[in-house]
């Protein structure tokens, strides 16, 4: 008695901060609990049994909050007895589909960097004491690729097999790398479809984001270095750019991809990766100045914000950027091939949520402001749209669930603006949305211009001066703006390429690649869109001498090399991948050609001279099959060989695939192409053996008939602009063309539109508008 007297008081000041309350004491005196020494004899459970009387007689302090589980959530990891017992928590739990999770106890943390921290920024002080009153579990690896399919039916990330970076991975099992390209709104998509598995609803778990505290918490794992593993980061110890190392560690590798879970050491909680490979969502609003006034216990971030915590760097990030106090964020509707995600889980009844956090995971739809200020709900959010033809420069879009039918009166317009003539096609990120336009007086000039998303309200706009003089279809620019990590990339139908400052317009450099690079202006000016690959701005600029395709620093706009002696055509390169070997696939008015994405050294060339140069739609690659398809002379099917140098020509066809400017879509072997005198046509790719037309019901039929497609996530949908300004959503497969809706939202066009959010954003001649796809 007199052990157990002095030995329960001591046990409980030890526990004063974690979740045990007296009866969990008795508890854990009758079941041995993991969270404290692991001991057998019936003297160690008689002490903490007596330890749970003291407490109670002494009437001392108890914790913050009690942990109270659903009863029918019992497993063999949470096992109740009757509705008031608590559950006895293992150390590390495996769910339904595969996933491990640690428990992550209770405690006292700095959280955030001291003053004469190096390479500390302002928004990472100062350095405060947060104590995390109640555990959790947590991911021991972030979400990963099969993951994220059992929950969602899909993946979405870039470095996957048949994904765009899939020539980084290629002949690897990427189940087990980490999802990326995750927004947030994506990761709370993810939580709730977790969530909602059989098994884990029965089972009473609650999956969630963590808070900002409570990833660092777990990332110091007990520790107050700038990692979990001391004060120097290389490339031996997580997966980020090697080449700048931190504190006093050498230059390693810098893989420029993913890898898979469990490739470096686990830090003390048993959690891997938590610096570098890629960014992490957690549930906070960023706030510059928060950590002046953050709570001690449990704090949640601020209660407002524009963006939304990213933790931990990625796999291209320097050193410095994944320390564990690094603090980043991003807009909840991003999305980027290094931002993944990490989750918490906790039991049905915890008050673990923080408010903020508590709404997003509810049902409760999220509300953004119109400038009529009305709201919008949205149940989730569709990615952004920072390039041609889209995030991945595909044509392909993770968009929220779209109606089965527009409303009676179409898609409720937002907002709209006037806008110069241009075909070039618009770009949405971070909030923003960016175009290009052409102006005749009181002079002529080309136009950057940025609107405000949500309101429509004008930003800024950049302007300079051309003379299209007697240049065919004249409107203005043709090409879409490249937006990447806060630069904005556009390309002039004259050769005029800038870089600007995507927050206020200022010109960060500048080069006139008739000037300087010796660019031949093609018959209806320069119009493939510029577009960042890596450390890489890759431009098709017809220039001389063998300067048909360029690649420029995109921080400086120095060239880092040129190739091919081609005049220039009108379609954007597309990236390929063949023997391993990542290249860029450029179609000339003559000639079809691989080049070495990062040294510029031509690959293969295959001829394929067409009419008045229309190397216009742009080419697909697709199951190792690079498809081009000009207006007057057919399609062109090459098949990529199993080196990077080996290519033949496996069928063409010069009458029935006949496209002009959409690029063709493609999915489960089967393409769809915009014949100029079929109309919407279905074929085999491996055959080019064509399956079903439309005869021109999708879009008019016409000299010149042009419809941007774009796949809707990964199913047989598609949204549809035709060239008389009606958005159209339609399925497309072996069985035909299905259209399920149309209406039109803008006069005639030619333009690409963005999709973002839950938005359309389509330009003309005349204006810029945006229109709601789902209420």
């Amino acid at each position: 008695m007199l052990l157990a007297a002095v030995a329960g008081p001591m046990i409980y000041i030890n526990l004063r901060y974690t979740v045990f309350p007296p009866q969990v004491l008795f508890r854990m005196a009758q079941l041995n609990h993991p969270a404290l020494p692991s001991r057998s004899t019936t003297m160690y459970r008689s002490v903490l049994f007596m330890a749970g009387l003291i407490v109670l007689a002494c009437g001392c302090e108890q914790p913050p909050s009690v942990h109270k589980l659903n009863p029918g959530g019992a497993t063999s990891e949470s096992r109740h007895d009757n509705a008031s017992s608590s559950p006895v928590l293992k150390d590390e739990i495996t769910n339904s589909i595969g996933m491990k999770l640690v428990l992550i106890k209770t405690g006292e943390f700095m959280m955030g960097s001291r003053d004469d921290d190096p390479d500390a920024l302002d928004d990472e002080k100062p350095q405060h004491r947060v104590r995390i009153t109640k555990p959790f579990y947590m991911g021991v690896y972030e979400v990963s690729q099969s993951d994220w399919e059992q929950v969602t039916g899909e993946r979405i990330s870039f470095f996957r097999p048949d994904g765009p970076g899939g020539g980084k991975v290629a002949g690897t099992d990427t189940s087990n790398f980490p999802a990326e390209q995750v927004g947030w709104d994506d990761a709370m998509v993810f939580c709730r479809g977790l969530t909602e598995l059989p098994e884990e609803k029965s089972a009473g778990r609650i999956y969630r984001l963590p808070t900002e505290a409570e990833w660092e918490y777990a990332c110091r794992a007990g520790t107050d270095s700038a990692f979990s593993h001391g004060n120097s980061l290389d490339a031996t110890q997580a997966n980020f750019n090697g080449n700048y190392p931190f504190g006093q560690a050498k230059k390693g590798p810098f893989r420029i991809q993913t890898t898979a879970a469990g490739s470096f050491e686990p830090n003390t909680f048993g959690l891997y990766d938590m610096h570098g490979n890629v960014w992490e969502w957690c549930s906070d609003w960023y706030g510059l100045d928060y950590y002046k006034t953050a709570p001690v216990d449990d704090p949640a971030g601020p209660t407002t914000g524009s963006r939304r915590i990213i933790r931990g760097g990625d796999w291209y990030s320097d050193g410095r950027d994944c320390r564990s106090a690094f603090r980043y964020a991003d807009v909840p509707d991003g999305t980027f091939y290094a931002t993944g995600m990490r989750v918490v889980m906790t039991f049905d009844g915890d008050a673990t949520f923080p408010s903020d956090l508590a709404q997003s995971q509810s049902s409760t739809p999220v509300t953004v402001e119109l400038a009529s200020t009305e709201s919008v709900a949205l149940s989730t959010s569709g990615e952004d749209w920072p390039r041609w033809r889209g995030p991945r420069g595909d044509g392909t879009w993770h968009a929220p669930k779209l109606p089965e039918e527009w409303p009676q009166n179409g898609p409720r317009r937002v907002w709209s603006q006037p806008l110069g003539g241009g075909y070039g096609g618009v770009a949405a990120a971070d909030g923003k949305i960016y175009v290009m336009d052409r102006h005749v007086q009181p002079e002529e000039t080309e136009r950057v211009v940025c609107f405000d998303a949500a309101t429509g309200k004008l930003l800024w706009e950049k302007s300079y001066s051309v003379l299209y003089d007697n240049l065919p279809y004249g409107n203005g620019p043709r090409t879409t703006p490249a937006i990447v990590e806060g630069r904005i990339y556009t390309l002039g139908a004259l050769g005029h390429l800038y870089c600007l400052d995507a927050e206020s317009g200022e010109p960060i450099w500048m080069t006139n690649l008739v000037k300087d690079f010796g660019a031949r202006v093609p018959l209806w000016g320069i119009s493939a869109s510029p577009f960042v690959y890596e450390d890489m701005l890759i431009v098709h600029a017809g220039g001389e001498p063998d300067a048909c395709v360029i690649a420029l620093n995109p921080q400086t706009g120095e060239k880092v090399w040129s190739s091919l002696p081609d005049s220039a055509g009108y379609a954007t390169p597309i990236l390929a991948s063949s023997g391993g070997k990542t290249q860029l696939v450029c179609w000339t008015p003559n000639n079809v050609h691989g080049i070495d994405v990062r040294q510029g050294t031509p690959l293969w060339s295959v001829p394929f001279v067409v009419t008045n140069g229309t190397s216009i739609a742009m080419p697909i690659f697709q199951d190792g099959i690079v498809l081009v398809s000009s207006y007057y002379d057919g399609a062109l099917a090459i098949r990529l060989g199993e080196t990077a140098t080996e290519v033949e020509p496996i069928w063409e066809d010069r009458r029935n695939l006949r496209g002009l400017m959409t690029q063709p879509l493609y999915r489960a072997g089967h393409s769809y192409l915009l014949d100029k005198r079929h109309g919407l046509t279905c074929f085999e790719l491996a055959s080019g053996k064509k399956i079903w037309d439309d005869d021109n019901r999708m879009t008019p039929k016409g000299r010149n008939p042009h419809a941007t497609l774009v796949w809707l996530n990964d199913t047989d949908r598609a949204i549809i602009l035709n060239s008389d300004g009606e958005l159209i959503l339609a399925r497309l497969n072996p069985n035909g063309y299905h259209e399920q809706t149309r209406a039109k939202i803008i006069g005639e066009t030619w333009a690409h539109p963005a999709y973002a959010g839950n938005r359309a954003y389509a330009r003309n001649d005349k204006e810029l508008v945006c229109v709601l796809l789902t209420e």
